[in-house]
């Protein structure tokens, strides 16, 4: 990856062709031979790659001399390998890679790449335009330090680039941790690739007692290995009552598989490590075992534990990182609360205390009650179905700033989708108090809480996390001004100037950071999408049914609606406007635009594969979208941040404002986009309070 002053004429950047395995096989050759430096990757993932055009190939005189393989996620580049050949060196081919993906994903935020410094590449990744964010400890044997490296695209983002993410929590088989100590083993490579440095921020293997117990039957140097090479990770808890169950749970199914199931001692292994892994709340069970995945796979799928081989976690990490942070599905159709904080339950405060950052039960507890007594706000809770606190947080109006003090959730998985669906619930707040500026103090906030919070799009400084509120849809120019406003309101730097016709991912960003505003001059689409009655009450709320759903804490902040795959596809990011078709019977309710949502992506693929992925997010099961496809296919709409209308836009109004904005104002069939100035009417009309 040296930067050299020659630059050769012949030299070319392409995508892979994911039919060309002659090239991509030179790139998998190119990436073993610097495998010390690099570190394993499955060939899967180069394939993968190629299919997502994510693989860039650099040809010198027809011949792979260079690759870089990155993941597009959370609005970044995400630079996996970066690889030239040492023949084709100092000829500027690091530098070609780089500036292409750059070029191909101008409307990301930037690249992110983390290298260790023990390989002294530091003056590498400067000359081609990184700067270091900050260090943290890698995972090899030795440990060693790695760099984080950022290279920005210079868009009008307006939040902090952290590049921390909340971690995917995974539990091994007995096969896997051999094939990562055993490098004679056929699949050692694959396996090596789940500890690998670049993965560190978004994956952690556990132990587990199921492992510990499946190690005792060993002897000798193999059994004393096994310890070693786990002695380090952490313990995953297990609740005895709740195990039992699940084993029970997944032993009924499985016999109907196999009957007699389980048949020997490996069997009954494999019942307590998928157990233990649904029991211990972890998302994702490692193994090579085909019959394990074939047997157990469904019921464990069904109680929110993947099980997958180790170049599935690889090649799907990111969604899989979004999917162990953002659960919803488990507080759907609970009895989950928020209430105000009564007086004499100050002492269920302290069991939120940040004590990973020293912080005491006891001095949040005297922050609560003196917020109590200053009489200047309110203490509100969220309740778990058995009564327990789960979530706090101190909430006061200061002017035109709502002010959120020692917010605080549970340790464990749900509090990564409490701390998000919190935060949404806030921005709501603020909009019904009509005030323009969101600030967290940040004192004793836990990590994932900051974090949630920078990658919702607050700003930190002066000890506070700040977001701004803006309800306005305009051109950029108006919208700039509200912010500098917002800003000053703050206290904090102004954001940078915006321009007209953004780019759709950076207006998408724009939208999403200072929801619900909208920016009427970008090149963000929009599209009215038809959406059947029985549908829309259960991913919206509209009608509300004879049992409406508790939408207490902004249940759902993200959805999928699955569709029959369309003649031609829509473009992502965008807004969608939903038009709910009328109901049968009395019961029914009329048609009408109800909605406005953010489209973050849209997917395709076999009904399986797209439940698999996205049954996190709750709503659909399987036979529903079985029956959403169309030849095997089925289409996955995924959408945030939807803001129910006040006012229900009618039929009869749709198509008079289709007539004053000089296009149709029927009712859509399939998805259709629709110009700016008629989503503006409607947008306004829906939203007249």
């Amino acid at each position: 990856m040296v930067q050299g002053a020659r630059q050769s004429t012949s030299l070319e950047v392409v995508a892979a062709d994911p039919q060309d395995r002659d090239s991509i096989t030179a790139a998998i050759d190119l990436g073993n031979e610097a495998r010390t430096t690099l570190g394993h990757l499955p060939w899967a993932a180069y394939d993968a790659a190629a299919v997502d055009g994510t693989l860039l190939l650099a040809r010198l005189d027809e011949r792979v001399v260079g690759y870089a393989l990155y993941a597009l996620a959370r609005n970044r580049v995400r630079l996996t390998h970066l690889c030239v050949d040492p023949s084709a060196r100092a000829q500027g081919i690091a530098r070609k890679l780089i500036d292409e993906i750059s070029s191909r994903h101008r409307e990301r935020l930037g690249i992110l790449a983390r290298c260790r410094n023990d390989y002294g590449l530091a003056p590498v990744w400067l000359s081609l335009g990184f700067t270091p964010l900050g260090e943290k400890r890698g995972r090899g044997k030795t440990g060693q330090p790695l760099t984080i490296w950022w290279r920005d695209h210079q868009h009008e983002h307006l939040y902090s680039i952290d590049p921390e993410t909340v971690l995917v929590r995974a539990a091994i088989d007995m096969n896997i941790l051999r094939n990562l100590m055993e490098q004679q083993r056929p699949r050692h490579d694959e396996a090596v690739s789940l500890v690998e440095d670049h993965l560190s921020d978004r994956l952690q293997l556990f132990r587990t007692q199921s492992l510990d117990a499946e190690i005792q039957v060993i002897t000798g140097k193999l059994r004393q290995d096994c310890l070693q090479k786990i002695q380090s990770w952490p313990n995953a808890p297990r609740d005895e009552d709740r195990f039992d169950e699940i084993r029970a749970s997944l032993l009924a199914e499985a016999v109907k598989v196999i009957r007699g199931y389980p048949r020997s001692t490996q069997d009954e292994f494999d019942l307590m490590h998928v157990a233990n892994a649904i029991a211990a709340d972890l998302n994702v069970f490692v193994t090579v075992d085909n019959e394990l995945i074939r047997v157990l796979g469904p019921e464990a799928q069904r109680q929110g534990t993947r099980i997958l081989r180790p170049v599935d976690v690889v090649v799907r990490i990111d969604e899989l990182s979004r999917a162990e942070s953002y659960r919803p599905i488990e507080l759907q159709n609970t009895a989950f609360t928020e209430r105000l904080i009564a007086s004499g339950e100050d002492e269920s405060v302290g069991t939120l205390a940040n004590t990973t950052a020293g912080e005491k039960p006891k001095v949040l507890i005297q922050a609560a009650r003196t917020f109590a007594t200053s009489g200047t706000g309110e203490r509100v809770g969220v309740f778990n179905p058995g009564g327990e606190l789960v979530a706090y947080y101190g909430v006061r109006q200061d002017g035109d700033v709502l002010s959120i003090l020692n917010l605080r959730v549970s340790e464990g998985p749900i509090g990564e989708t409490l701390i998000r669906q919190i935060l949404f619930r806030l921005r709501h707040q603020a909009l019904a108090r009509n005030v323009r500026v969101l600030s967290i103090d940040g004192e004793s906030l836990q990590r994932k809480a900051r974090v949630a919070a920078i990658e919702d799009g607050f700003l930190e400084a002066n000890g506070r996390l700040h977001a701004f509120v803006i309800d306005q849809l305009g051109d950029a120019s108006t919208l700039e001004h509200l912010a500098v406003q917002a800003a000053r309101i703050a206290a904090i730097d102004p954001p940078p100037p915006l321009r007209q016709g953004m780019h759709a991912i950076a207006a998408s960003e724009l939208e999403r950071v200072w929801w619900p505003a909208k920016l009427a001059d970008s090149q963000l689409p929009s599209y009215l999408i038809p959406i059947k009655q029985d549908f829309s009450v259960e991913l919206l709320g509209v009608p509300s049914s004879l049992y409406p759903r508790s939408d207490s804490l902004g249940l759902n902040r993200e959805h999928v609606y699955y569709r029959r795959r369309s003649s031609w596809s829509m473009d992502s990011p965008a807004r969608l406007l939903w038009y709910m078709s009328g109901g049968k019977g009395k019961a029914g309710a009329a048609a009408a635009i109800i909605a406005c949502s953010q489209l973050d992506a849209v997917h395709h693929g076999p009904p399986e594969e797209l439940h698999s992925r996205f049954q996190h997010l709750g709503v659909w099961n399987l036979s529903n979208v079985i029956g959403a496809a169309r030849n095997g296919v089925a289409e996955a709409l995924r959408f945030t941040n939807t803001e129910l209308f006040p006012r229900p836009v009618s039929l009869r109004r749709l198509a008079q404002l289709g007539t004053d904005n000089g296009v149709s104002g029927a009712p859509p069939q399939s998805p259709r986009r629709i110009s700016p100035d008629l989503f503006a009417a409607i947008y306004t009309e829906g939203m007249a309070r």
